[in-house]
């Protein structure tokens, strides 16, 4: 029977997780893509709290469906992406912008918009490089990071689209939910996963993890174990705080996979959580219509620039 206490926190806990509203390589004959993205922090140097004007909440198209990740959904336009995630973190929330993500992608020589952003919050002061320089992430040192949402949005210019969600939550000493509420509120929000794999291994600060995974086929049907594609289609994308890898293969389908850290100091609780989902047919068909957009539009600014230059009669030897 649950106390007072525990039901206040799983009801905390389930208000945190829905808060405000390179190319394809062959493998064994599947397309399959695996884009590492290690480098983040050096990418962070440019990182400032968020200037621009919020506007909260957020416009949103009213046509997206499917699940959400704080609001979150993909197919948002990356306006739309950057700007619930910005309300949904606060306006002194540090915002960092990438200009790549596919790692493989021929650009054609197109400058890109922004393919990955971060938005984090938490506790942070100017860095003072001369006595801590190693602990500076561009011109700010954290105290404490509360949360970071990350979204890849790739795309051509102007045509950047959420393909990817990660979120992290690190809670701090006596906000810590039960371990139980943090897993009851995700089937409570994503229905019962079909994946549930425990670990009691000490690791650093947690004292282990409950990962949830729930996997999808193209339709959207929930994919059993006993399907041939389920082995094709789990694991796509991690929810390990610091991973923003991801796998995708046509015919695959939604994959929302999450991840419980239970605290060194007391097992029963949860010391963060992790969720992060992508659609894997819906972003494969999304970076071969940016590699074609690129192609289309780089071979029409060579042939613009051939036509400018004239032709052979100009040329003097």
């Amino acid at each position: 029977m649950r106390t007072k206490a525990t039901n206040a926190m799983l009801a905390l806990s389930v208000l945190l997780l829905s808060a405000c509203g390179e190319g394809p390589e062959p493998a064994d004959g599947k397309n399959k893509v695996d884009v590492p993205v290690d480098k983040l922090e050096e990418a962070a140097v440019a990182a400032t709290p968020g200037t621009a004007t919020m506007r909260c909440p957020p416009k949103v198209r009213k046509g997206l469906t499917g699940p959400d990740i704080m609001g979150l959904r993909l197919g948002m336009t990356l306006a739309e992406a950057l700007a619930t995630s910005r309300c949904g973190l606060g306006g002194d929330a540090v915002v960092t912008e990438e200009k790549r993500w596919l790692d493989r992608m021929d650009t054609q020589g197109i400058e890109l918009g922004t393919q990955f952003f971060t938005v984090e919050k938490g506790s942070y002061r100017p860095c003072n490089y001369a006595r801590e320089w190693q602990e500076c992430r561009g011109k700010l040192k954290w105290e404490h990071v509360d949360e970071v949402v990350s979204v890849a949005t790739p795309g051509a210019p102007n045509k950047e689209t959420a393909a990817v969600i990660w979120r992290t939550q690190k809670f701090r000493d006596g906000q810590m939910p039960p371990v139980a509420a943090a897993l009851d509120a995700l089937i409570a929000k994503y229905g019962q996963p079909q994946i549930r794999e425990n670990s009691d291994a000490q690791r650093g600060y947690s004292a282990g993890y409950r990962d949830l995974q729930w996997v999808y086929d193209r339709a959207g049907n929930p994919l059993s174990e006993a399907n041939p594609l389920f082995a094709q289609c789990r694991g796509a994308v991690r929810a390990y705080s610091g991973d923003k890898r991801a796998l995708w293969r046509e015919g695959c389908g939604l994959n929302i996979n999450a991840r419980v850290l239970l605290s060194g100091k007391n097992p029963g609780l949860a010391m963060e959580l992790t969720t992060a989902m992508l659609q894997q047919s819906d972003l494969y068909a999304q970076v071969e219509n940016m590699r074609s957009d690129l192609l289309r539009t780089g071979q029409a600014r060579r042939e613009a620039e051939i036509k400018e230059a004239g032709d052979a009669r100009d040329v003097r030897l």
